[in-house]
């Protein structure tokens, strides 16, 4: 045989060598960068269904604290409105473990403060209440919630309505 078959046959198995090498190194790269992707995915659903629960049992309470006064209802009672608040700052401890921006961070701390200096009022929470502590309480909370939807959203990157119309709300006296 002639040394310029070995040479062909030799650089063709070295091409096939190379180009299955290759192939494999580019597949390697692709699962990996698919495994990342669906990685991000599932913390961003963590993340998503654990900010949608705290902030369902937050809303919950803080819909519970808005009934004062003129508008108390008999159903929240300060046994109620203080179980309602144990649900929200249980919820807070998920997102405390998934969360990954300060800014979500700070205001879910801010929020289990106001829910707990809320409870602490509770036992002047009734049909006899003053406006005073509710109100404030209430618009606290209301601020705090609107907060904590729009550092949510910006950490999710969810689009939609402007963070300045949730953000400059007026506050209103009976909702």
């Amino acid at each position: 045989m002639s040394s310029d078959l070995w040479v062909g046959a030799v650089t063709t198995l070295a091409g096939a060598v190379a180009g299955g090498a290759i192939s494999f190194i580019l597949s390697r790269q692709q699962i990996k960068a698919a495994h990342a992707e669906e990685t991000l995915r599932r913390s961003a659903d963590r993340r998503f269904e654990a900010y949608a629960d705290f902030l369902t049992k937050a809303r919950s309470f803080r819909n519970a604290i808005r009934r004062y006064g003129n508008n108390f209802d008999p159903a929240s009672t300060p046994a109620v409105v203080d179980e309602l608040g144990h649900l929200a700052h249980t919820a807070s401890a998920l997102v405390f473990l998934v969360v990954e921006s300060t800014k979500t961070y700070d205001v879910t701390r801010a929020i289990v403060t106001a829910i707990s200096d809320a409870q602490k009022l509770l036992p002047g929470f009734g049909p006899d209440a003053t406006d005073d502590p509710w109100f404030d309480q209430n618009e606290k909370m209301a601020k705090l919630l609107r907060e904590f939807q729009v550092a949510a959203r910006e950490e999710l990157e969810i689009g939609g309505v402007d963070r300045s119309h949730m953000l400059n709300r007026a506050p209103r006296k009976y909702l």
